[in-house]
C-alpha cells in the first residue's frame, strides 16, 4: 500500500458527499463500493471498470465520475470497504510478535475470502479510514518496542507482503507433479515426499515465517 496523491484533488475521504446547497446525491459511496465488489467477486478485478460499475447501478459512467474521479479512486474505495470486515481480537499477553501474528491471521482470512484484494494495487493510492486503522493496529502491537518508526513501518510492509503471499497461495494453490523424482539422484527430496525424512514442523508455516522474518528484522 502506498500513500500519496500527486496530481489529484482532495482524496475521496476528504471530499464532502454533497454541497451546502443542491439536491442530495443519487448514490452513496457505500453503494458504489458494494456494486464494484460484487463485480470483483464474480469476475475478478478485470471485471471492474467505471462503465461496468455504472451498469451495475443502472446509471452512466459520466454520472459515476461525479462521485469517483478515477479507477484508482474506485479501487481505494473498494479496498477500504473490504477492510471494514477486518476482524482482529487483541490478545491478553504483551508479546508484540504474537500480536502481529494474530493480526496477520485475521488479515489473511480476509484476503482469502475476497481474493480480488490481492490484485487491488492502484497506481496512486490514498488509504481510507479502515485501511489506516489496520496500520494503527500493527503499530499498536509494537508500541512498547524500542525501535524507530521507520523500522516498524518496514516491518509492517514485510508483514503485509507475507500475508499476501500466503493468501495468494491459498486462493490459487499450485499443483506440482513430482513424478520425475528419482530416489537415486534425489534421495533427500524423495525422503521428504515419502514422509520418511526426520523431523516434522512444530508450528504452522505461516506463523513461523512471520516470527522468523519480523523477529530478525526488529532484533536489537
Amino acid at each position: 500500500m502506498t500513500v500519496g496523491q500527486q496530481g489529484r484533488g482532495p482524496a475521496i475521504w476528504a471530499r464532502p458527499q454533497r454541497g451546502a446547497r443542491g439536491p442530495s446525491p443519487e448514490y452513496r459511496l457505500a453503494d458504489i463500493a458494494a456494486a464494484a465488489i460484487r463485480l470483483a467477486a464474480a469476475g475478478g478485478l478485470t471485471a471492474v471498470s467505471m462503465r461496468a460499475v455504472a451498469g451495475e447501478l443502472n446509471t452512466t459512467a459520466s454520472t459515476l465520475y461525479r462521485y469517483v474521479t478515477s479507477r484508482d479512486e474506485l479501487l481505494d474505495l473498494m479496498v477500504d470497504t473490504a477492510m471494514a470486515g477486518f476482524a482482529h481480537t487483541r490478545g491478553s499477553d504483551e508479546d508484540w510478535l504474537g500480536e502481529l501474528v494474530r493480526i496477520a491471521e485475521a488479515t489473511r482470512s480476509l484476503y482469502v475470502a475476497q481474493p480480488w484484494l490481492l490484485d487491488a494495487v492502484p497506481t496512486s493510492s490514498v488509504p481510507g479510514p479502515h485501511t489506516l486503522l489496520w496500520f494503527e493496529h500493527c503499530l499498536q502491537a509494537m508500541a512498547a518496542l524500542d525501535r524507530t518508526t521507520l523500522r516498524k513501518m518496514e516491518a509492517v510492509g514485510v508483514l503485509n507482503g507475507v500475508i499476501m503471499l500466503f493468501a495468494r497461495s491459498a486462493a490459487a494453490p499450485t499443483a506440482v507433479d513430482f513424478g520425475a523424482v528419482d530416489p537415486a539422484r534425489h534421495p533427500l527430496l524423495a525422503a521428504v515426499l515419502t514422509g520418511s525424512a526426520p523431523g516434522s514442523p512444530t508450528a504452522d508455516l505461516f506463523e513461523r515465517t512471520i516470527r522468523a522474518l519480523l523477529g530478525g528484522l526488529l532484533a536489537d
